[in-house]
């Protein structure tokens, strides 16, 4: 029997769990043209939502989703390449069709077209540029262009849109989008990252080229009510049982996180015979813990004095005021500089967050090694 839990790659519908209310809103700002700005910490499921969004939200069917992942690009020109790319290869059914969109909207940009003849119809694509400021004007236009062409509404979706700090202009990468995405009237943008205070200043602070540029939407936790009723339906569908004080401790234990409810449910469901025992929910807190170690000891590694000091804070004193001089004494803090800025380095390394403008961190697996292992709780 297939374990019914999944972590660590896209949610198929049979493991997404609610999100109704998100989906709904998305879904009515695709259809309505508005661009979505989607911010949550990682691993919270933004990718999932809008996998669900794009094959199960019921959208005419002249709509088009490229996805695109800014992970790993370092540079402006990357972007560019990499980009062209990809709105070619969700747009063009046939390399005929491809290069009569290259010779129609990329001409000016001389650009060199080549294609591995194998299953996978794979296109190679770089643009040979010069250095002018309209140079990339034809790339940021191509979905728009291509989408008036095709008579399409494509939804373009940029992972990890944060990135574009590591840019050597960043402010300049911003005016360049804006200036051009703002236009358009075929193609809808998703952006999406897991930096928030950093994506919370590129589209909410007014000086900056992206604000006002769509709907700002906070991605919450799933309830934890949700995830007990889907934990016990697939531990029944299976032939397995588990009691709900075991489900509600899944659901609780992981801080109703997506990624390690799941995985949490996953580790159980593998180490349960026929019915979850107090044993195998034991046993399975552990094993979680262990299987991401290694991890937690690197990001250990690399913490400084003080940072450690201020995690401690966090996790025992969560609701105490953090620069307050009974808790730096308490910590060996020194002065309330150390404190705000270990927090701010802290939440820079995506350990932290604020929920509600309290500091808390982000992996509640973490939280239990940090607490088990270093505060030894």
């Amino acid at each position: 029997m297939e374990n019914p839990f999944v972590f660590g790659r896209l949610s198929d519908t049979g493991s997404f769990v609610n999100r109704v209310d998100d989906i709904h809103r998305l879904k009515q700002n695709i259809e309505n043209k508005i661009n979505t700005i989607l911010l949550s910490p990682r691993r919270w499921g933004k990718s999932s939502l809008i996998s669900v969004l794009e094959y199960k939200a019921g959208l005419p069917k002249n709509t088009v989703f490229c996805h695109f992942d800014m992970f790993n690009i370092n540079r402006e020109d990357d972007f560019y390449n990499q980009y062209s790319n990809e709105i070619l290869r969700v747009t063009s059914s046939k390399i005929e069709e491809t290069v009569a969109f290259v010779r129609g909207f990329l001409s000016s940009l001389k650009p060199n077209l080549s294609f591995e003849n194998n299953d996978t119809g794979k296109i190679s694509f770089e643009i040979s540029h010069q250095k002018d400021d309209t140079t990339f004007l034809d790339v940021l236009n191509l979905p728009e262009n291509i989408a008036k062409k095709k008579k399409i509404h494509l939804v373009v979706c940029i992972d990890e849109f944060q990135n574009l700090s590591r840019f050597r202009d960043p402010l300049l990468f911003q005016q360049r989008l804006r200036a051009n995405w703002q236009h358009h009237k075929n193609v809808t943008y998703i952006v999406y990252g897991s930096k928030r205070s950093m994506l919370s200043e590129l589209f909410e602070k007014q000086s900056m080229p992206f604000y006002r540029f769509g709907d700002v939407f906070y991605l919450k936790k799933i309830e934890a009510s949700h995830w007990i009723k889907f934990i016990r339906s697939s531990f029944r569908k299976t032939g397995k049982k588990i009691a709900k004080k075991y489900a509600v401790g899944i659901a609780e234990l992981m801080e109703c996180h997506s990624y390690y409810v799941q995985q949490f449910a996953h580790i159980i469901w593998n180490n349960t015979g026929v019915e979850v025992d107090d044993a195998v929910y034991n046993r399975s807190q552990e094993d979680i813990i262990g299987r991401n170690s290694l991890m937690f000891e690197s990001i250990y590694e690399n913490l400084s004095y003080y940072q450690v000091k201020v995690l401690a804070m966090v996790v025992e004193d969560p609701n105490a005021q953090l620069t307050s001089t009974a808790l730096i004494k308490k910590y060996d803090l020194g002065t309330s500089s150390n404190v705000i800025q270990s927090l701010k380095s802290l939440e820079n390394k995506e350990i932290i967050d604020r929920f509600e403008g309290r500091p808390q961190i982000i992996d509640p697996v973490f939280k239990l090694w940090f607490r088990q292992r270093i505060l030894k709780r």
